[in-house]
């Protein structure tokens, strides 16, 4: 898995299970998007900044140690996870996603 160090936060859809207040992210291998952080997918550098230039700054590539984990967090295949991690909409991550956006303008 070495080389796989990014999550795609999406701000195209709205989670549907949490009342609109925490993020999504892009699931492992692009099948589907995630509000449990331990389900978000991890993606290479390359793959995660080619899927964020070709979004119209809808998906943010965000390095995973942003998130205080290991990579090993990630991409659980648990069938049932005790306890969900979500990152919720806040001034942190607003900041994130227009620092990206601000930053793909000016590209």
């Amino acid at each position: 898995m070495s080389g796989k160090e990014y999550l795609i936060l999406t701000t195209r859809h709205k989670d549907m299970f949490f009342g609109g207040s925490v993020h999504l992210f892009w699931c492992t291998g692009s099948r589907g998007y995630s509000a449990i952080l331990q389900r978000a997918g991890l993606y290479t550098k390359e793959e995660a900044f080619q899927i964020g230039k070709h979004s119209d700054g809808e998906d943010i590539p965000v390095h995973f140690s942003k998130f205080r984990y290991d990579r090993d967090f990630f991409e659980t295949d648990e069938l049932f996870i005790q306890m969900p991690v979500l990152y919720s909409i806040s001034k942190e991550s607003k900041k994130l996603i227009s620092e990206w956006r601000e930053r793909e303008a000016a590209e």
